[in-house]
């Protein structure tokens, strides 16, 4: 499986809180995981969002936007749910 971590997930997990950030980290890993090795993903909440746009938790508030392409996991948003319903609306 090929990851790749946009310019603006990037930027955006820069922008984030320390422990956040780790949080942000940890689930980013966690996603990476689940689907190299299919098995289970406890507490990441994994949910298809529309098409190939998924999201999983890092935490209470904070969401992870992942887009599952074929072979290619590409992870576009770090954010709150409001960050995340701004991305849908654009998408």
């Amino acid at each position: 499986m090929r990851v790749v971590f946009t310019p603006a997930f990037l930027k955006q997990l820069g922008k984030l809180d320390p422990q956040v950030k780790e949080s942000v980290k940890a689930a980013t890993g966690k996603v990476i995981d689940f689907y190299e090795r299919r098995g289970k993903a406890p507490g990441l909440g994994v949910k298809r969002l529309r098409g190939s746009i998924w999201e999983a938790r890092a935490g209470l508030s904070i969401r992870i936007l992942y887009l599952l392409d074929g072979d290619e996991l590409r992870f576009v948003l770090a954010g709150t749910h409001e960050d995340v319903r701004r991305f849908l609306l654009r998408a």
